[in-house]
C-alpha cells in the first residue's frame, strides 16, 4: 500500500545499549545486583519507538507492533481468522460487511472497546489519504452500530476483498478513542491498544519496556516484560546477541542475510526463515525521459540477473520472483506472456535497434547526443536494498545504461516517489502482505491516476486503466482472474515492474532462552506469543 507515513528518522548516533536486564528467567536487578523471577525477553529495534503507532507505523517497528496493538481479523495461511471481532458477514450482495465485536476487552487506559470505539478507528482511516488503496475502509457509504457489539458497513456496490482490507496489522488496528482525533493524522497522543503488553517506559536512545497486560482478553503471554533495545548498527545488533545482551533479533529489516549466516555461526544461536516470503522484492520504473522507451526498459528488464542477486546477496535464502505476486497467493501464477530471463545480448539488440549507440569512450549508450542514464532512488530503511542497488548499476553498466544512485531516508524518498518527476526507477517491496495481493498494488495505481505518468504510455492504457476500475466492484471469480491476468501480464511485459526476489523473513536467537518460534501469520511481524521458552 502506497501510504502517506510521516515517520521520523532514524537517530544518528549508535548508543551503548544498557546491559540493564538479562534473561527471561530469574535475573538480576538492574540497580542492586539481587534475583528477580521477574521473566524478561530482549529485543532489539533498529528504530526508536516514537514513531510506534499506526499513523506512524513503519518496518522499524514490526518487531514491537502486536505487543501492542490489534485489529477486527487476522490472515492466517491463507484463511482470515477472528481477533476483535469474533465473526463478520457480507451479505448476500456483496454490499453489506458487518462485524460482531467480542466483548470484554479493554483498552491499556481503560477505555472500554465496543461499537462506539470501533467506529471512531474506521472513521479516522476512512478520511485519512493514507488508506486510499483499501476500498473496505475507503468506499463504505455509511457506517452504524446495530448494537453496543456490533457495527455494520455499507457500500454502494459488491468487491471481493473487503474483509481483506481489515487485516493489516500495522494501520487497521484499534488504539483507544482517547488516542483519536478525528482529521488529525499528525498527532500521536499515546499508545494504548487492546494487546498482551502495555507501553511502559522510553528511555531515548536506549530502549523501550512493555509489561504484561494483566487485562488481557484473551491467553495471558509467558513473559512479564519486553524490553526493546535501541541497536542500529546490524554488527552492534549481532554482537549483543552474542553476549545476550538480548535475545533475539527478527525480520528482514534488522537482519541481512550476512548477519544472520554470522548470528547462527555462535555457539548457543539458533535461526529460522519464514515457511514463505512475505512480500516481493521489486523495482518500479516510471517512464520519464529515456524509460518513455519500451525498447529501454525490455532491455533493462534482460540486463539484470536475478540469479546474482539471489545467490551473491541473499545466499540463496530469496528465491528469485518472476510476478509482483508472493507464492501462494491467489493469482501468483500470472508470470506475464514475456520471458525476460538474464540476457545480455537480447538487452544489447534491443538498444541498437532502438538507436541507442554505445560510447566507446565513456561506456554509456547515447541517442541524440543524450546518455542513457537513469537514476535509481532507494530507502536506507531495508539492510539489503543498497547492495541490491549497487550491484543492479553494475549490472546494467555491461549493457551501456548508467546508474546514479541516491539513497534517501524513507520519507525522503517517499516524497520524491510521490513526485511523477522526481524519479526514474526506485526499489520497492511490491507485494504488501499476501492478504493485499495483488488487489491492494493496482488500487494505488488507480487512486494515483491521473498523475500516474507511466500508466498513460502504456500501450493499452485504457484496457489497463478500465481494468483498474472494474476489479474493485468485481466477485465473480472467472472475470477476476481475466481482469488480473490482463493487470499482471500488462504490468509485467511493459515493464511497470521488474520483481526480483521473494524477501524472506527470518528469526536468530539464544537456544539458552528460546527453544523454537512458530511463524503462525503476518511473517514480517514478531508475535512474541508464539514464542517456545527455553526450559
Amino acid at each position: 500500500m502506497k501510504r502517506t507515513k510521516r515517520v521520523l528518522g532514524l537517530a544518528l548516533a549508535a548508543v551503548m545499549c544498557m546491559g540493564m536486564l538479562a534473561g527471561c528467567g530469574g535475573t538480576k536487578n538492574a540497580t542492586n545486583g539481587t534475583e528477580t523471577s521477574e521473566k524478561i525477553l530482549n529485543i532489539a529495534t533498529i528504530g526508536e519507538t516514537t514513531t510506534l503507532s499506526p499513523l506512524y507505523m513503519i518496518a522499524d517497528n514490526r518487531p514491537t507492533q502486536k505487543l501492542l496493538y490489534e485489529g477486527l481479523v487476522k490472515y492466517v495461511d491463507g484463511e482470515i481468522q477472528p481477533v476483535l471481532a469474533e465473526d463478520w458477514k457480507l451479505s448476500d450482495d456483496g454490499t453489506q460487511l458487518t462485524f460482531y465485536l467480542r466483548k470484554g476487552v479493554t483498552f491499556h487506559d481503560g477505555e472500554p472497546f465496543n461499537a462506539e470505539a470501533a467506529i471512531a478507528n474506521i472513521e479516522s482511516w476512512h478520511i485519512n489519504p493514507s488508506f486510499t488503496s483499501l476500498p473496505g475502509v475507503v468506499n463504505y457509504t455509511n457506517i452504524e452500530a446495530v448494537d453496543e457489539y456490533t457495527i455494520r458497513l455499507t457500500y454502494d456496490t459488491p468487491y471481493f476483498a473487503y474483509i481483506n482490507d481489515f487485516c493489516w496489522p500495522d494501520v487497521c488496528t484499534m488504539i483507544s478513542p482517547k488516542q483519536i482525533t478525528q482529521g488529525d493524522f499528525q498527532t500521536v497522543n499515546g499508545y494504548a491498544g487492546t494487546g498482551p503488553y502495555i507501553y511502559d517506559e522510553y528511555v531515548a536512545g536506549q530502549y523501550t519496556t512493555f509489561v504484561r497486560n494483566e487485562n488481557y482478553w484473551g491467553e495471558q503471554p509467558y513473559y512479564d516484560k519486553i524490553v526493546a533495545k535501541y541497536i542500529p548498527d546490524n554488527a552492534s545488533r549481532v554482537q549483543a546477541l552474542k553476549t545476550g545482551e538480548i535475545d533475539l533479533i527478527y525480520g528482514s529489516a534488522e537482519l541481512s542475510y550476512e548477519d544472520y549466516n554470522q548470528a547462527t555461526a555462535i555457539d548457543g544461536i539458533e535461526g529460522k526463515f519464514a515457511p514463505s516470503g512475505s512480500t516481493v522484492r521489486n523495482i518500479i520504473l516510471n517512464f520519464n525521459g529515456n524509460l518513455s522507451d519500451l525498447s529501454v526498459r525490455q532491455a533493462l528488464a534482460y540486463a539484470i540477473d536475478k540469479e546474482a542477486i539471489s545467490e551473491g546477496l541473499t545466499y540463496g535464502y530469496e528465491p528469485v520472483a518472476n510476478t509482483i505476486v508472493p507464492d501462494g497467493t491467489p493469482y501468483s501464477d500470472i508470470c506475464g506472456t514475456e520471458d525476460y530471463s538474464y540476457n545480455v545480448d537480447r538487452a544489447n539488440q534491443l538498444l541498437d535497434e532502438a538507436g541507442w549507440i554505445m560510447n566507446q569512450s565513456t561506456g554509456i549508450r547515447e541517442k541524440n547526443g543524450t546518455p542513457l542514464h537513469v537514476v535509481f532512488t532507494c530507502p536506507t530503511d531495508d539492510s539489503t536494498i543498497g547492495s541490491i542497488a549497487t550491484l543492479f548499476q553494475s549490472q546494467l553498466a555491461e549493457v551501456g545504461i548508467e546508474v546514479e544512485i541516491k539513497s534517501m531516508e524513507k520519507m525522503e524518498w517517499y516524497a520524491s516517489y510521490m513526485n511523477p518527476a522526481g524519479w526514474d526507477i526506485t526499489a520497492m517491496t511490491a507485494g504488501f502482505f499476501n492478504y493485499a495481493m495483488p488487489q491492494c498494488w493496482f488500487s494505488a495505481m488507480m487512486a494515483q491516476m491521473p498523475e500516474d505518468v507511466s500508466i498513460s504510455l502504456l500501450d493499452n492504457s485504457d484496457e489497463f486503466i478500465s481494468a483498474l476500475s472494474e476489479f474493485k466492484t468485481c466477485n465473480d471469480d472467472a472475470r477476476l482472474k481475466e481482469l488480473f491476468e490482463l493487470l499482471i501480464n500488462t504490468d509485467l511485459d511493459q515493464v511497470l515492474d521488474v520483481p526480483l526476489t521473494h524477501q524472506m523473513d527470518m528469526i536468530v536467537y539464544n537456544t539458552d532462552k528460546i527453544a523454537d518460534y512458530n511463524f503462525a501469520s503476518d511473517y514480517a511481524f514478531l508475535d512474541v506469543t508464539q514464542i517456545t521458552p527455553a526450559e
